[in-house]
């Protein structure tokens, strides 16, 4: 399953922090890491970012889920 950015937020994950302390910028075209066996936490987070227009599952052409 992948993800794609379609509008730029920046992460609120403490752990995405660079060794600056700078959070991470999702920008509008790039895709958004998913990992299938992430926990409830992560999977909260998606439903935000979906729901909230930040985020969009990408498809192939034939309906199934783009492997990158």
């Amino acid at each position: 399953m992948a993800y794609v950015v379609t509008r730029a937020f920046t992460d609120s994950n403490l752990n995405a922090a660079d060794e600056n302390g700078e959070k991470h910028v999702y920008w509008e075209g790039d895709t958004y890491p998913y990992k299938p066996y992430a926990g409830a936490t992560t999977k909260l987070r998606l439903k935000e970012l979906l729901e909230g227009g930040y985020i969009d599952e990408r498809r192939d052409e034939d309906g199934d889920q783009d492997p990158s």
